[in-house]
């Protein structure tokens, strides 16, 4: 895997505690990005409560759009966030979309897909707005998305009950890559709690047949390990994780990560694991955010699959 930025990453990092809302809602307002500030309120080790969700207020802050030649129009990045249903395209499942101001310009743009935890599975229509409450959708709908993030993002929704499955995640993938002007190199993963779980099985499937990176938060790669070993070091991977979690163990991060860190045939590409001390299963909202001072997006970027 190619990092544009050059050298090896393989250490655990553990920033300060900070309090996280019970279940998949994220429970608060999306912080601002500052890299060099931890969130240090009180620590949340409460179990999953799928029902309960409150977002609180958002303040998005200004938006600045830059120069756009083609595409959607400039604005609010809500304003280029839209609801597929399941039945309104070719797709498996309902999603939502987000188009960066210019995409549409000829130019392949990178993909993140997002995989959203266990409180947001619908039947991907009249349900599908629960995909808003967590995540990089939840963000992009407050407006709280800067403009100058190039990613198209899509967040399809899990039907049923249980987290997605490896080939559902391959399949989606695959319909995004031929459906969207996608640069092919530049694909990248994330999920939480469930969906961190199927990112993780995805990834030891699959391997880095698709994507370019992956953050997992708060899932289990310990299955992802014992079925494909030291080739899931293959692809760059910041995994993270509330050391107070009593949803998803936070072994289930610490230990594969650290199977990985210690493989030689293959080393391990790019590894980071970042535990939060004193949190909860909510470990996502600070990491999306990036009010916990991780800048996931930027550093994804760095990673191209030839």
């Amino acid at each position: 895997m190619a990092d544009d930025a050059g050298g090896f990453e393989g250490r655990t990092d553990a920033t300060a505690p900070d309090g996280g809302a019970m279940g998949d809602g994220d429970g608060g307002p999306p912080g601002p990005g500052d890299a060099g500030r931890v969130d240090a309120a009180p620590s949340d080790a409460a179990a999953l409560d799928a029902a309960s969700f409150d977002a609180g207020p958002v303040d998005a802050g200004p938006v600045d759009a830059g120069p756009v030649d083609s595409g959607p129009p400039p604005g609010p990045s809500s304003s280029r966030h839209t609801p597929r249903p399941l039945g309104s395209t070719s797709a498996d499942r309902g999603f939502w979309e987000y188009l960066p101001p210019r995409y549409g310009d000829g130019a392949g743009h990178p993909l993140l897909v997002f995989l959203h935890g266990l409180g947001e599975n619908g039947d991907g229509d009249a349900q599908l707005d629960r995909v808003l409450r967590v995540g990089p959708p939840r963000l992009i709908e407050a407006d709280a998305w800067p403009n100058e993030r190039p990613f198209i993002v899509l967040s399809p929704q899990k039907s049923g009950g249980g987290c997605p499955n490896a080939n559902e995640i391959q399949a989606f993938l695959t319909y995004a890559i031929g459906a969207y002007d996608v640069d092919p190199a530049r694909v990248y993963l994330t999920g939480l709690s469930c969906g961190g779980i199927g990112a993780w099985n995805y990834l030891g499937a699959h391997l880095d047949s698709q994507i370019a990176a992956m953050v997992p938060i708060a899932g289990d790669g310990r299955g992802a390990f014992r079925r494909s070993g030291c080739a899931l070091g293959t692809t760059p991977i910041w995994a993270f994780h509330g050391d107070s979690d009593g949803t998803v163990s936070p072994r289930g991060t610490t230990e594969p990560m650290a199977d990985l860190m210690a493989c030689t045939d293959p080393a391990p590409d790019a590894l980071v694991t970042t535990i939060y001390p004193g949190v909860g299963h909510n470990s996502w909202r600070r990491t999306y955010d990036l009010s916990a001072g991780h800048d996931i997006y930027a550093w994804m970027l760095r990673f191209t699959n030839p």
